[in-house]
């Protein structure tokens, strides 16, 4: 190889480094508490092994199901209007593929947000973002999940 190739090379990688590192450092890793009872969430299952999960959270205007309704009702009816907009997402879905959660004793030190925040936050999300919730037992599970375009 070349000089000049090998050159090249070295500046690639580098800046392949730097580019990588630079996103670990701007991105930050997000943790949601949720209240499996709270009415922002849309649904959630857990596998019986709990290697498996989804949690759907509303999107903030769409909680109310007259809202959802409304908008349905408007698709609906311009269908055949080749210029209308498709019917928009109700929720953020994130999932949990072939993981078991981490079983946590306490929330204590651990750095998170809840639905409403979440909401507010505009939805954003880390790769990955994690979930928590409380057991009947007073403990926490913690599960490592992905929205749906990271799957």
């Amino acid at each position: 190889m070349s000089v000049i190739k090998r050159i090249i090379l070295c500046i690639v990688i580098l800046f392949s480094y730097t580019l990588l590192a630079q996103e670990k450092k701007g991105s930050k890793l997000i943790t949601i508490y949720l209240d499996l009872n709270d009415k922002s969430l849309r649904e959630y299952s857990i596998n019986k092994d709990t290697t498996g999960a989804s949690f759907s959270i509303y999107i903030k205007k769409y909680e109310s199901k007259k809202e959802r309704e409304i908008v349905t009702e408007k698709y609906h009816n311009q269908i055949d209007d080749p210029d209308s907009m498709g019917l928009p997402s109700f929720s953020v879905g994130l999932y949990v593929l072939n993981e078991k959660p981490k079983r946590i004793k306490s929330l204590k030190g651990i750095k998170f947000i809840n639905i409403k925040q979440f909401q507010k936050s505009g939805y954003k999300t880390s790769s990955p973002t994690y979930i928590i919730h409380k057991l009947k037992d007073g403990t926490y599970l913690q599960w490592s999940a992905m929205t749906m375009e990271e799957i």
